[in-house]
């Protein structure tokens, strides 16, 4: 049996349990039975999905960038389908096309607690409200390192971040193969 195998025989039980409590339980309509590594072969398509909050840094222009330009840093803690606690790291682009609206794109290393990455790549919208940013997009999975080599799918995720405070949260729905 492959260490992946193994790993998620030992991980969706303890997941699930964790997760029949508190603000982001599954809803009795959200429960399917659950995956074992008998039912999810390698490459097979498996739910992603979370919560992450955020620390957003605001990196100095690179000359020659357009005014309305700007570059960030941002550092992620999540719990995610198949990666656990996460942390993640991710260099953004925005560009603002008014005063209230944004589109964003970035690319994020997600790194899991046993040191396995996991590359996206995103692009998003933003609608920006005095202080308050509301964000939403898709993320492609790119491959990674170990389990995640070949990592392939995508996830769509919306949140909301603050220009007072520089963090951020967000929710994330889609799927993995890997």
């Amino acid at each position: 049996m492959t260490r992946a195998r193994l790993a998620i025989l030992v991980a969706v039980p303890i997941l699930a349990a964790c997760s029949e409590s508190g603000p982001f339980a599954p809803s009795v309509s959200d429960r399917a039975p659950i995956a074992t590594a008998a039912t999810l072969g390698e490459g097979q398509p498996r739910p992603f999905g979370g919560r992450c909050e955020t620390a957003i840094s605001i990196l100095s222009p690179i000359p020659g960038d357009p005014p309305n330009l700007a570059r960030l840093h941002i550092e992620y803690v999540c719990q995610l389908e198949h990666l656990g606690r996460t942390t993640a790291s991710a260099e953004q682009i925005v560009i603002f096309t008014s005063a209230t609206t944004a589109i964003a794109y970035n690319t994020t290393t997600y790194t899991a607690a046993n040191g396995d990455q996991l590359f996206a790549t995103w692009t998003g919208t933003a609608t920006i409200n005095g202080p308050a940013i509301a964000f939403s997009g898709c993320e492609t999975f790119v491959g990674g390192t170990r389990r995640f080599v070949n990592a392939s799918g995508s996830a769509c995720l919306s949140g909301t971040a603050s220009f007072v405070t520089n963090t951020g949260q967000f929710t994330s729905a889609g799927t993995i193969s890997y």
